[in-house]
């Protein structure tokens, strides 16, 4: 069966099963997409996501275990990179207006909304009641399941601190979905298939014939092109860069990754920051944190159990391009570029 797309979480999302392609398995995973978009997305007034940013500031929130697993990462890597990568930043992406009518907001307004964003001021916990105080929700979580067994209503739940803190998960949603839907191939025992939504993709097994995958990483100045070509297997390749999203306003160009510390798009001298590992959830926040963050972070970075073991690829705004080490071999330059190893 020829592969199959779909527009899903604000982006074409393709999955080629190839041998094992049917459209039953096809229709799962889609099914699952369609699942996740109406948990993450934003711009819904229904999805899981805009009735905690609706109710969590009056009282916990009851949330699926989706939600709580994507927004507990998050919050993991909020507080790895001091609030380089944080959930709460969605107050200033909607100022910024990226997804709908983008502009430059005045000085006012961002120092306005980055009072609403902080990452210490959203509490989850995994076993809380509904009832639960801010206090409580503080505490550390319950172990006792009987306790748990007595209230149906026990579960992951969401509190915010305060009013007007807006959650915005875009930074690793589709990695968890690309995870989500390689535990479904996994368990209807596929051999090969390769998953590309958006910026994430995931090659899982190898290519027909047993040879490894080819997986381009594009150019951030020139869009249409690739500046390198990386062979492997079983892996997740996630791309973060300005020239994904952005627009021009008075002759500059402002990109759609904002900096929580200063309220404006990202400015740490990289175009773009490619991650290879073999969890894309994780890939896709470690390729936010680190575009924010800058190439000198990254040692720090890696030393940490969350980040796991992953390599990358960084290009700057001049056009060079740094790569890690474990990636010799397999990553090849093309159109003339050149690699610095670290």
């Amino acid at each position: 069966m020829a592969p199959q797309s779909e527009f899903v979480l604000g982006t074409v999302c393709s999955i080629n099963l190839y041998e094992a392609g049917s459209a039953d398995l096809y229709g799962t995973l889609f099914s699952r997409l369609r699942q996740l978009n109406d948990i993450f997305n934003n711009y819904s007034d229904s999805s899981e996501i805009s009735r905690v940013n609706q109710n969590a500031a009056a009282s916990p929130v009851h949330v699926s275990q989706d939600f709580f697993v994507v927004l507990k990462t998050a919050l993991d890597f909020a507080r790895l990179t001091g609030g380089a990568f944080d959930p709460t930043v969605g107050p200033l992406v909607k100022l910024w207006g990226f997804g709908k009518e983008p502009r430059v907001p005045s000085q006012e307004e961002i120092d306005a909304a980055k009072k609403l964003v902080g990452w210490q001021n959203v509490l989850i916990d995994q076993n809380r009641a509904a009832n639960a105080s801010p206090k409580e929700l503080e505490a550390p979580a319950s172990n006792d399941k009987g306790s748990q067994d007595q209230n149906p209503a026990a579960g992951p739940y969401v509190r915010f601190t305060k009013s007007g803190v807006r959650l915005d998960l875009g930074a690793i949603a589709k990695g968890y979905a690309a995870d989500c839907l390689v535990d479904i191939l996994r368990e209807r025992g596929v051999q090969r298939a390769s998953l590309s939504l958006g910026g994430n993709v995931y090659v899982y097994g190898k290519k027909p014939g047993g040879s490894l995958w080819n997986v381009a990483v594009r150019n951030p100045e020139k869009p249409g092109q690739n500046s390198f070509m990386l062979k492997t297997q079983n892996a997740t390749v996630v791309t973060s860069g300005a020239y994904e999203r952005f627009f021009v306003q008075d002759g500059k160009t402002y990109g759609h990754i904002i900096d929580p510390a200063t309220g404006f798009p990202a400015q740490s001298g990289l175009a773009s920051v490619t991650i290879v590992s073999q969890n894309s959830m994780v890939a896709d926040a470690l390729s936010t944190s680190l575009f924010v963050l800058g190439k000198e972070k990254i040692p720090a970075i890696k030393k940490s159990a969350l980040a796991g073991d992953f390599d990358c690829v960084l290009v700057d705004e001049s056009g060079k391009a740094w790569a890690s080490e474990g990636l010799k071999g397999r990553l090849t330059p093309l159109g003339g570029a050149n690699i610095e190893w670290f």
